[in-house]
């Protein structure tokens, strides 16, 4: 058996399906809004941490000053981080479920 030499390169349709996300307004319309909802739960999430941290004694759980400070508020963003991407706090989905409603009044 012989073998025919093709011209045809192999093709990664994962490359391609990714060029075609970010050529299509829409695709990138939706990315964006996405990463916009997950910051701003992010941010919420970090705001309800540092309320529940200002009940505690002293305030900070790294203790008072400016390095406390620091690392108190490097370990609310990363808590709500965490809490972001487990899905458990829904506001990002809600989000996303509403604007296109609200697209559809804004017409």
């Amino acid at each position: 058996m012989d073998i025919i030499p093709s011209r045809v390169l192999p093709l990664d349709t994962n490359k391609v399906a990714s060029l075609k996300d970010q050529t299509d307004p829409a695709r990138k319309l939706h990315a964006q809004a996405e990463q916009a909802a997950e910051q701003f739960e992010t941010m919420l999430a970090q705001q309800m941490i540092r309320s529940m941290q200002s009940s505690l004694d002293n305030g900070n759980m790294f203790g008072a000053g400016t390095a406390g400070d620091i690392y108190n508020g490097l370990a609310e963003w990363e808590l709500a981080r965490i809490i972001t991407r487990s899905g458990n706090l829904g506001v990002k989905e809600q989000i996303l479920r509403q604007l296109p409603k609200e697209e559809e009044k804004a017409k």
